[in-house]
């Protein structure tokens, strides 16, 4: 693949060439274009031309961190690439994210100052556009509000950062690192190098602290329009163009692609975030309507469309999939598209590790078709991006501007005073002044971006009505401007305990949207058609195949048994799913849409399930401590599996609320809930190992027989046998035996000694006995360290396995020093045993994280300080004097669960005491073990300490997403990191 331009040349004629890029255009007169900063460099200005040129003639190829994560290769440069070594060509678009400023992603670093990490991300911007790159910087903010991640949609942030807000000022810091990067980054002469700036994006998801769930589509159309002129109107970047990316999924809906969209004087790029890992028609016909729309919208308004993110979900490596030929096939139907193939650049996400890695690699089953498409003339690579920053091209001056940032479009006002604030740019004004409620309020210019004054608002209106606040501004005595919003007075309606909504407090259709998100396309509004005001949702099957709405809720239902509510089907056939958020898990349940006649749907809680595609919560039921974490409930209709369902509908719901109903009856009628053992014999139940006893009892106090043991562990392993031997193996078990060959399974699986005679199938299990076949069916694991019971002696024939289920868990010692060998074994006993061994902690076999064997396998230095060096299966690190500095790579494992020991081999160093600082869970937070201790010479057993890590980051193993080593000054030659 060195001589793909060969070859492209070779097999495409000289138009095609010409059109791919590899010919110069001849060069046109100054073209003029509409942008967001009429101020912008010449290069952005430039940039943006070249991206709306290229539209329709081939597709930009992208890739987030190119250079600084990877591989096939070590020690991140900002010039070194997967996508080079693979292709032998960069990419034609470098992503970077802001993640970078705070040291939590390459090449910035966590142990450097916030202005080492600004000064890195510019030096990497800078070398991408030396090498004929497109650079964007996406934007995953941390939570203001609580301190976590991007990921954390606690504390109401996104109300909290805008302006006015408690965490303002916090944005405020945060997008002043992002004006500095972007100021620090020149290109050799000292022009300013061209970014396509990404924030705020998969706002239609809510993933993320400012999706959709979080705050009314004006409120987030605020915060993208005050970070805009934030940037442009007080910091004075003029090197940024602005995308607009809400996600995916419309059915090439633009009206619901729009429905946060900040307007056409804050937007360069319409953007769309798609990944997939299936490749089918479905998600290709749903790719194309989607990229067609957002071509249709650029053309339409003077901008310029691109895939912003794609990619296999969850990547090509060992955590993601490889569905075959998806890339080309993502690429063809693109290309036969004549609306989707008019975008200008497609993107996909970084290479951080063997685990989650977006471009295949060597031994990836996709990397034959990732080359087949990078091969196809359609795809430009770096070489290819020729006069995308030299082109004579002018702007259109910036018409007059008016918008209210605050109170939002939509948004509540509880308490007064408030504050109106309103953008008036590009007007020489004379007045400016609001009018609401009859009142007439003048507003005064300040020294940031508003016009602005109190609003005292009257105490009769704070009363969840909805008021229109308009904004004037008048010029030489002529109004010319006007902008309005619509403005919820009063505190948001509370409910008592159980309570989703009655929809009485609310005064008009406002007032409801500010506390419901809509899920795809439809229209709440409030029905007042009956005695009581209830919610109705209008939707269509047009451009989708389900929708919805839903709110954030919260408090302690575990004194509820069911959910009912009031519902006006529309006999359309279609599915009703009702959803809700309880322990974190979306329990569903479905009502019927046939008929039309209203009525009150009662729903018990036992009767919810776990959503179909949480496969891994397909056994779970609701439970009193899922219920005491309530945070969300949703109601959606799906259009027909078999497309029977009418292709539109309305339904309408009322009185949403938990009851206490009847407390439903047990399982089994001598197993009352918080009876010893109950959850465990539910889950005995549940797996369909035990159904009791006909009269519905379970009789949990009954010992449990040896043969009963026998046919429930039969039953366990799901085990299929046939006794072949012509003598039974115990005298007191005939073949004739109900149980024989559950009996002479477990002895020839040698979970019972074979040796002695007798089986004694009618005895009951005794605790020792119990251990026995638990440790034995479990592998016959050691345990850590021997029995310590005064009725265990050391010759007992079964303390190994005493200890090992003590150890566990699995089974409780009767007292501190007392095991109870003999004590017999109940059925309630011994369900929950088994209930412990099931969800017992899987052993852990060492892990080989890096052996060297075929490079450095992601290994480099984490400052400039060093290198790392891979030859003949080990890793020479040299580190850079006085103070030495940390390595790093990303592991192949990123579970690590259980695991307490990190271990490494040796072979010669000139001395060092080393620790490990890992970046774990969804805060990417940084946490160190304790010092090892100086090594002056060659070991095969350096050992660190995962057990000294705080209780905070231990808790987090289970996300491990980055690995640092601290090496003194000197030379140190490594090998066979284990993780144990």
């Amino acid at each position: 693949m060195k001589n793909r331009h060969l070859a492209r040349a070779l097999t495409a004629g000289i138009t095609a060439a010409a059109l791919s890029g590899l010919v110069t255009l001849p060069a046109q007169a100054a073209q003029t274009v509409t942008i967001v900063d009429p101020g912008a460099t010449p290069e952005t200005r430039s940039l943006f031309s070249y991206l709306d040129d290229v539209r329709g003639d081939g597709i930009l190829f992208g890739h987030q961190h190119t250079t600084s994560y990877g591989l096939t290769f070590t020690g991140a440069d900002g010039t070194t690439s997967d996508v080079k070594n693979l292709t032998g060509d960069h990419p034609a678009v470098f992503g970077w994210d802001t993640l970078i400023l705070q040291g939590d992603e390459a090449p910035g670093s966590a142990n450097n100052t916030t202005e080492q990490n600004i000064a890195a991300l510019s030096e990497y911007i800078e070398k991408a556009h030396a090498l004929g790159g497109i650079n964007t910087l996406s934007a995953h903010i941390e939570n203001f509000v609580t301190g976590g991640s991007f990921y954390d949609t606690t504390g109401d942030t996104l109300r909290a950062v805008l302006p006015g807000g408690p965490k303002n000022a916090e944005l405020n810091a945060y997008l002043d690192n992002i004006a500095a990067a972007a100021d620090g980054a020149r290109d050799a002469e000292g022009n300013l190098v061209p970014i396509i700036f990404r924030p705020w994006h998969e706002n239609a998801g809510s993933w993320f602290w400012w999706g959709a769930a979080f705050g009314s589509p004006g409120e987030y159309k605020e915060l993208f329009r005050y970070t805009v002129e934030y940037l442009r109107d007080l910091k004075g970047v003029s090197n940024f163009l602005y995308a607009f990316g809400p996600g995916s999924g419309f059915g090439g809906n633009a009206e619901t692609y729009l429905r946060t969209y900040p307007g056409d004087e804050f937007v360069d790029v319409f953007g769309l975030d798609a990944y997939d890992n299936t490749g089918s028609a479905a998600f290709l016909d749903g790719l194309v309507k989607d990229l067609g729309m957002i071509a249709d919208l650029a053309d339409a308004k003077g901008k310029v469309s691109a895939f912003t993110e794609f990619g296999v979900t969850n990547g090509v490596g060992t955590t993601g999939s490889s569905p075959e030929q998806w890339f080309t096939k993502v690429l063809g139907a693109i290309k036969a598209d004549p609306k989707a193939s008019r975008n200008a650049y497609m993107q996909t996400w970084a290479n951080f590790d063997a685990g989650q890695h977006y471009v295949p690699v060597t031994g990836d089953a996709l990397l034959p078709d990732f080359l087949d498409y990078a091969a196809d003339p359609y795809t430009l690579f770096a070489s290819e991006v020729t006069g995308a920053f030299d082109r004579e091209v002018d702007t259109t001056p910036a018409g007059p501007v008016l918008h209210i940032a605050s109170p939002a479009d939509s948004a509540r006002v509880a308490t007064s005073p408030t504050t109106i604030r309103a953008t008036v740019q590009n007007v020489d004004a004379d007045r400016v002044y609001a009018t609401v409620a009859g009142a007439e309020i003048e507003l005064a210019p300040g020294d940031g971006l508003w016009w602005s004054a109190p609003w005292d608002i009257p105490a009769e209106l704070l009363d969840n009505s909805t008021q229109t606040l308009e904004v004037h501004v008048v010029a030489d005595g002529v109004e010319v401007l006007t902008e309005s919003s619509s403005v919820v007075l009063g505190p948001r309606p509370t409910f008592g305990p159980g309570v989703v909504d009655d929809y009485e407090g609310y005064g008009d259709d406002t007032a409801l949207r500010a506390e419901y998100v809509s899920y795809g396309a439809n229209t709440l509004s409030l029905d007042t058609s009956g005695t009581s005001k209830a919610l109705r949702m209008d939707y269509d099957f047009a451009t989708q195949t389900y929708t919805g709405f839903g709110k954030q809720i919260s408090g302690d239902w575990s004194a509820f048994n069911e959910l009912a509510l009031w519902v006006q089907p529309d006999g359309s056939g279609n599915k009703m799913v009702l959803q809700l958020v309880a322990g974190g898990v979306s329990y569903e349940a479905y009502p019927s849409l046939e008929g039309t006649e209203a009525s009150v749907v009662t729903i018990p809680f036992v009767d919810w399930r776990p959503a179909p595609w949480d496969t891994a919560n397909a056994n779970r039921r609701i439970s009193d401590a899922d219920l005491k974490a309530i945070s969300q409930f949703n109601i959606y209709v799906n259009a027909a599996d078999d497309g029977t369902g009418a292709p539109s509908g309305s339904i309408v719901v009322d009185d949403i609320a938990a009851l206490p109903g009847v407390e439903p009856p047990p399982l089994f009628s001598d197993v009352p809930p918080g009876s010893p053992n109950f959850d465990s014999i539910i889950w005995l139940h549940d797996q369909g190992l035990d159904d009791g006893y006909a009269d519905g009892t379970f009789r949990p106090t009954r010992p449990q027989t040896r043969e009963a043991t026998a046919s429930l562990l039969y039953r366990y392993a799901n085990a299929t046998f046939v006794p072949t031997a012509k003598r039974p193996t115990f005298l007191d078990v005939p073949k004739k035996h109900a149980l024989y060959k559950e009996i002479e399974w477990l002895a020839s699986e040698q979970l019972v000694d074979k040796a002695i005679p007798l089986f004694l199938p009618k005895a009951p299990l005794d605790r020792s006995s119990a251990a026995e076949l638990l440790w034995r069916l479990a592998g016959s694991p050691e345990p850590a360290a021997p029995e310590a019971f005064t009725d265990v002696p050391s010759w007992h024939p079964y303390g190994t396995a005493i200890a090992w289920a003590t150890e566990t868990g699995i089974i409780v010692p009767t007292s501190a020093t007392r095991y109870g060998v003999l004590k017999v074994v109940t059925r309630g006993d011994f369900a929950g045993y088994l209930d412990r061994f099931d969800h017992r902690p899987s052993p852990l076999e060492p892990v080989v994280l890096t052996d060297f064997a075929d490079g450095a396998q992601g290994w480099a230095p984490i400052d400039a300080a060093g290198t790392a060096t891979a030859s003949g299966g080990t890793l020479t690190i040299a580190a850079a004097s006085p103070d030495g500095g940390w390595f790093g790579f990303g592991p192949s494992v990123g579970d690590w669960t259980g695991r307490t020991e990190l271990r490494f081999d040796v072979v010669s160093t000139t001395g060092f005491d080393t620790k490990a600082a890992l970046q774990v869970g969804s805060s990417w937070t940084w946490c160190e073990t304790a010092q090892v201790g100086w090594i002056s010479a060659p070991t095969d057993d350096v050992l660190v300490d995962l057990a000294t890590l705080s209780a905070e980051c231990g808790a987090q193993l289970a996300d491990v997403k980055k690995v640092n080593l601290y090496l003194n000054a000197g030379t140190h030659v490594i090998d066979d990191v284990e993780l144990r």
